[in-house]
């Protein structure tokens, strides 16, 4: 979902002489890298899951999908017949950031499970709570992942939070709304008084890069009273789904896609923000996707960003702009 620029006012940072960022995250590293995975789908089998499956199968034969209709056949024959479990793709995201000691944030679906935008599994269900276990044993954050139905309604937002809380023992900081739904300055004001730290929200789905040009993380205004809003936006840089469904781009396309953003996050010392779905790992119909997440990871990491969860470049920025 496209949604339209807002005149936001972010906080400011200091510049060298030549515009650059100075010395702005943790042991001076010269931007940051925040790593993130929507949880939509867990299950190889699903009503939803099998419903969206025919869908994509039969936009491949009009050709008004991308993917090869081979393995888009195999897949769902397997989700039908023999159905594998959920730990091999998380596990194959772990160890992929792991090599360069990068932890990341995932956000749970949480809403009616029933309803078209709602969640697809439910966070009480035990193979549900051993994910999160996992995630949790290996340093990565959990947020959530809601938002569609009442993401301008703070008590939608305390109910997600709780909801996650209850079921998994830990209290959520982080929102990124499904679907990216928002609106401005309604949907930060919700969030804020539904008790989270930061959003993860603010980015586009029709192209990838840096949603009016804001490359850092920034408290954003009220545009009424001027007050800050009290929140931290974390821009979203670029997500799998854009590059290659609606784009349509090859891997090479991709990696050239990519290591621009990487180039302007550089020379701002700003903030490159990824999204990853969790259910395109470890799938060979969506092979190209992983190995090019593989691939830009290691080009990053020869630049040596800072890399956090979600909550600690939050609180690593709200700490430096109270500090001032």
């Amino acid at each position: 979902m496209t949604v339209d620029a807002c005149d936001v006012t972010p906080s400011t940072c200091q510049l060298d002489a030549n515009g650059k960022s100075r010395n702005m995250w943790p042991n001076g590293a010269p931007f940051a890298l925040f790593l993130s995975h929507d949880v939509d789908q867990v299950y190889d089998r699903g009503f939803y899951r099998t419903l969206g499956d025919i869908n994509h199968f039969q936009r491949l034969l009009r050709g008004k999908d991308y993917g090869n209709k081979a393995a888009c056949w195999h897949r769902m024959g397997r989700s039908l017949l023999h159905p594998k479990g959920w730990r091999s793709q998380f596990e194959r995201i772990l160890k992929i950031e792991s090599a360069y000691g990068w932890r990341s944030t995932f956000f749970f679906l949480e809403g009616n499970r029933w309803s078209r935008y709602g969640a697809r599994y439910a966070l009480e269900d035990p193979p549900i709570r051993e994910l999160a276990a996992l995630l949790i044993n290996a340093d990565c954050e959990i947020g959530v992942h809601g938002g569609y139905h009442d993401f301008n309604r703070a008590a939608g937002y305390r109910r997600s939070s709780e909801r996650l809380e209850s079921a998994f023992g830990i209290k959520p900081v982080g929102i990124r709304n499904h679907f990216l739904k928002f609106s401005y300055p309604e949907t930060w004001q919700a969030q804020a008084e539904g008790g989270f730290l930061y959003d993860a929200t603010f980015g586009m789905s029709d192209r990838p890069g840096f949603r009016d040009e804001l490359m850092q993380p920034f408290i954003p205004e009220n545009p009424q009273s001027g007050a800050p809003i009290d929140i931290v936006v974390l821009p979203l840089t670029v997500m799998d789904f854009t590059l290659f469904q609606t784009l349509g781009l090859g891997q090479e396309e991709a990696l050239a896609a990519l290591d621009s953003l990487l180039e302007q996050a550089k020379d701002a010392g700003g903030l490159l923000s990824l999204l990853w779905h969790n259910n395109y790992f470890d799938e060979p119909e969506y092979r190209i996707w992983e190995e090019v997440y593989v691939e830009f990871l290691r080009r990053i990491s020869t630049c040596k960003p800072y890399c956090g969860t979600g909550a600690e470049i939050a609180r690593w920025w709200r700490s430096r702009k109270v500090g001032g």
